[in-house]
């Protein structure tokens, strides 16, 4: 059975060589942890992040996924690299500089890696334009964004052009966490990924849910880390639909629109991951990894060998799930 993986990640390359060569971005002596300036980053202070060659090379991605039995992956720009606190220009010329490097690193092995584009959702047109131009003209399957747009959430009114464009070219949209709230409050231990990542992704969904985005649109979401604390809380927001007038704009519940999402199956936790294909189904469940980094789950074959799934259900998260989303199987036989 073909393994297909919805969430890794890959540093765009000439882009990093520019910030470097123009100071704006600086790596420790190892050469192992980068420092991006905050326009890039999206936070407040320069943070160093990894940057290992398995984030920047696509040989030993591929090496990598060998040895765990990925067929294809989709490679995305890691959620410090978004830039949506540069300029509109700036932020045009950046996430067409990054979506090249992406496409160029799939060109190399265009028979295992797909592309998620980046785009300046600073800028909603331009935005736009960009993924017009990445699904067209690069071969892209979709688009990876934030689950807020340094603090623009995401029901607000001038995304809507965004999400039109979303769903008449019926692209793929992978929600990762970034810019999490609660910020200030998330400093030591990590929290800011072991909380902060969860919380926000789960935050994200509720405005695209609450704002009526998927009442409006016929959108095809992934959400990663397996939806964060979303499925945990959708009782509680069907709950509260059903007795508060402020979430009384929704004609239908909450969980209607839930059990239209995807979810990636990085839960770290075997009983969660199989609550949540219990309750959205094992067709709306694909296998992510988060590769290369160090919260991921670098083997899925391993993870679902180990779920209470029987051979069809398996199979679907495994691959069948994303082919499908995808149109692999549509385009094979065209």
């Amino acid at each position: 059975m073909r393994c297909l993986d919805v969430h890794a990640h890959l540093i765009p390359e000439s882009v990093v060589d520019r910030l470097l060569k123009e100071g704006a971005a600086h790596t420790n002596q190892a050469g192992t942890l980068i420092s991006l300036p905050p326009s890039i980053s999206g936070v407040r202070e320069a943070v160093a992040t990894p940057f290992t060659r398995e984030l920047r090379d696509i040989e030993v991605r591929l090496a990598a996924n060998d040895e765990y039995g990925i067929d294809r992956q989709i490679i995305s720009v890691p959620p410090f690299y978004f830039g949506y606190r540069q300029s509109p220009e700036a932020g045009r010329a950046y996430a067409r500089a990054a979506n090249d490097d992406l496409a160029k690193a799939v060109a190399a092995h265009a028979d295992r890696f797909f592309a998620f584009a980046t785009v300046p959702l600073q800028d909603p047109p331009g935005a736009v334009r960009e993924l017009e131009r990445c699904l067209g003209e690069l071969g892209f399957v979709g688009v990876e964004i934030g689950s807020n747009i340094a603090g623009t959430e995401l029901d607000d009114p001038s995304l809507e052009p965004f999400w039109a464009a979303c769903a008449r070219l019926g692209a793929l949209i992978f929600i990762h966490p970034h810019h999490v709230v609660g910020g200030d409050r998330l400093g030591a231990y990590y929290l800011s990924n072991f909380f902060g990542n969860p919380s926000d992704t789960a935050l994200g969904a509720a405005r695209l849910i609450f704002g009526g985005v998927l009442e409006r649109h016929d959108l095809k979401i992934v959400l990663a880390h397996a939806g964060g604390a979303l499925p945990q809380l959708i009782g509680r927001f069907d709950h509260g639909w059903s007795v508060r007038p402020e979430a009384k704009s929704l004609p239908l519940p909450p969980s209607t629109y839930f059990k239209r999402l995807y979810f990636d199956t990085i839960a770290h936790d075997d009983v969660i991951l199989t609550d949540l294909i219990h309750r959205v189904g094992a067709g709306h469940v694909v296998v992510g990894t988060d590769a290369p980094y160090d919260m991921g789950i670098p083997d899925p074959r391993a993870l679902l060998t180990r779920l209470p799934l029987d051979e069809r259900e398996h199979a679907a998260i495994l691959g069948g799930n994303l082919a499908a989303l995808l149109r692999l199987e549509t385009a094979r036989k065209g």
